[in-house]
């Protein structure tokens, strides 16, 4: 995030509308988009998300930091980035931390509604939602856990968002090495190690397995494994985009 960072602050990336802003931000709630938190000095990242907007009172709601120590982090009162997802384009703004709340029965942050967003089209960043049949069941292998098989939701060149069973042994975190990830596209097997960036809460809790989300960035890739992808995700986002002006 870092390298998106350096670049996303930009007066070039400004958007200028209100109704823009508040539109983007609705779409990363309604898409469960994970946000990376990123104080200041953006020595450490954290992961969040999105809960609740009200600019009229001039604060948004957003999850507990993961790792918890960002939390504390952002208690001194400086600023710091937040950065997630719009139709795969990174989006990004500054906000500062006005009070630790409890919302809906977990903790959660209540921050300044930020005055600037900035909105970066890169195509090496683009997340697309994968159709029925492209990607079969991905097989995570951890580290001293069983594995877990999971159902990818959408796919960029440098990761994937998927949903997985609960962990029964050894719960997921935020950092974990998984050594070997595997799924087919398109009927073409495939390999790469990877790191888990977000964890989110469980859903369908009244389930005998509950399910949540989960986001990995895909580590030491193959330039073989890597030009696919690219190939596949430049494809299907002309696919979504041809869809979206039918």
């Amino acid at each position: 995030m870092k390298e998106v960072t350096a670049k996303l602050f930009r007066e070039e990336y400004q958007v200028s509308s209100e109704q823009k802003t508040d539109h983007v931000l609705h779409k990363i709630i309604e898409r469960h988009e994970p946000l990376a938190v990123l104080p200041h000095d953006r020595a450490e990242e954290f992961s969040s998300a999105l809960l609740e907007i009200n600019r009229p009172k001039h604060w948004l709601i957003i999850d507990e930091l993961t790792p918890d120590t960002g939390n504390r982090r952002l208690e001194n009162g400086a600023p710091f980035f937040t950065i997630g997802r719009y139709e795969g384009v990174f989006v990004g703004f500054q906000s500062k931390l006005i009070e630790r709340i409890t919302f809906e029965g977990y903790g959660a942050l209540r921050i300044a509604y930020p005055e600037l967003i900035y909105y970066l089209q890169r195509r090496n960043f683009f997340r697309v939602s994968v159709a029925p049949g492209d990607i079969g069941t991905v097989d995570i292998q951890r580290r001293g856990a069983k594995p877990l098989y999971g159902q990818c939701h959408d796919l960029s060149v440098n990761g994937m968002r998927l949903l997985v069973p609960s962990a029964l042994d050894y719960a997921l975190t935020t950092g974990e090495y998984i050594p070997l990830v595997r799924f087919s596209l398109e009927g073409v097997d495939l390999a790469v190690e990877a790191e888990v960036r977000y964890v989110g809460h469980l859903r369908d809790t009244k389930t005998r397995q509950p399910v949540r989300q989960l986001g990995i960035q895909f580590l030491n890739m193959a330039p073989a494994f890597e030009q696919r992808l690219q190939h596949y995700v430049q494809r299907r986002d002309r696919e979504l985009l041809r869809d979206a002006r039918r």
